[in-house]
């Protein structure tokens, strides 16, 4: 018997495989993980998510929040065929480009009832995007 085979070819993320406990996905570049499309971050309150960037260049977000504003940001560029966990209750993202590719997994019932969005403020915007420029020219 053969195995299933999933893809996405498509623009933005695709789940492509769920159970009852967790799901995979695959999320290839959208408008709003570009750099110049970046406006949130997003949070778990159950569940960490796996990362693994099998093609293209990202960059993976992730910070506290204290205060009404994002603090402790971090920018990390993925390297393909690692696996990066982001812990419940961690703020994050991803900047990814027209030619990323990259997977994920998480608890099968993740939702927006147990995560929410949080707007970044134009100077939260600038930082990120001047720190990515650099991770993505090598400095």
């Amino acid at each position: 018997m053969k195995p299933d085979i999933y893809e996405n070819n498509g623009e933005g993320i695709q789940c492509v495989y769920k159970n009852e406990k967790w799901l995979v996905c695959i999320k290839n570049w959208k408008p709003d993980n570009d750099i110049s499309g970046l406006s949130h971050l997003e949070i778990h309150h159950s569940t960490d998510e796996q990362f693994v960037l099998s093609a293209g260049k990202a960059i993976l977000i992730t910070a506290e929040r204290e205060n009404d504003q994002f603090t402790n940001i971090e920018l990390t560029l993925m390297e393909q065929g690692k696996v990066y966990n982001v812990s419940q209750e961690v703020w994050f993202y991803s900047i990814t480009q027209k030619d990323t590719k990259m997977m994920y997994v998480q608890d099968a019932n993740c939702s927006m009832d147990n995560s929410e969005l949080c707007d970044l403020t134009a100077e939260e915007i600038s930082f990120i995007q001047q720190k990515a420029e650099a991770l993505l020219a090598g400095r």
